[in-house]
């Protein structure tokens, strides 16, 4: 019995000893893929928004906070005037990064190089399919916003009646 407790102690000292091991010799052949911030290139665009969701974040939770107690109606008067305080900042450097990398510029030389592709391969911007004159194409259901397939007299969400008759098909 002594000799079964024993070899089961060996061996999770065994499993414990490569567990702990295991990432050391892996960075010496280095493999190991333990700091990937470090290995990322920093985008600030990307970190202004990750810092804009948290703070978003924040507010909601110190919203919550205060609904259900836990925050005073002073303080979270007071955070939240902060905490709206840093969003503006964040979304002004937004703003500002944006216009800084926007080049009108490159835009339009993109826009006429897109032109002339699709004048080339023969895919120009595309035509709605003629309507029967007194007919309305839908693509949407005017109640609810969910889209329609031809030959819709109902929307299949809410049921609504389409008044313009069947749905014609439009090419968009």
């Amino acid at each position: 019995m002594t000799i079964v407790v024993f070899l089961g102690a060996l061996l999770l000292l065994g499993i414990a000893v490569v567990a702990v091991a295991w990432p050391l010799l892996q960075e010496r052949r280095g493999q190991f893929q333990g700091d990937l911030a470090a290995e990322t290139v920093a985008d600030p665009l990307t970190e202004l928004h990750a810092e804009r969701d948290a703070i978003y974040r924040a507010i909601k939770e110190l919203r919550f906070d205060y609904q259900v107690g836990k925050v005073s109606e002073a303080d979270y008067k007071a955070f939240d005037a902060q905490l709206r305080g840093q969003a503006a900042l964040v979304l002004k450097q937004i703003d500002t990064l944006k216009k800084a990398e926007a080049d009108p510029v490159l835009d339009a030389s993109l826009e006429a190089e897109i032109a002339a592709l699709r004048q080339v391969n023969g895919s120009g911007p595309a035509r709605p399919a003629p309507v029967a004159a007194g007919q309305v194409a839908l693509n949407f259901c005017p109640q609810c916003g969910h889209r329609l397939q031809a030959g819709d007299r109902f929307c299949g969400k809410c049921g609504a009646a389409l008044s313009s008759g069947p749905v014609k098909k439009q090419v968009s």
